[in-house]
């Protein structure tokens, strides 16, 4: 499950479970720093990033790649 959303005047988040998305911001997107870590026991489930509004056209495109 991965979503989208805007947090106030300047920042959208992007909560993600994908595994494959957590990668590819890890990846390209080092500009999106990580405001949360979601974990099940020691095992990271979901992470949570703040994203700059600018960047929101990218933030609405990783939401929808899954």
């Amino acid at each position: 499950m991965t979503e989208a959303w805007k947090l106030d005047n300047e920042y959208y988040v992007i909560y993600t479970e994908s595994k494959d998305i957590i990668r590819r911001i890890k990846r390209y997107y080092k500009d999106f720093p990580l405001m949360a870590e979601y974990q099940k026991g020691n095992k990271v489930f979901a992470k949570q990033y703040r994203v700059p509004i600018k960047r929101k056209r990218v933030a609405q495109r990783l939401a929808r790649l899954i």
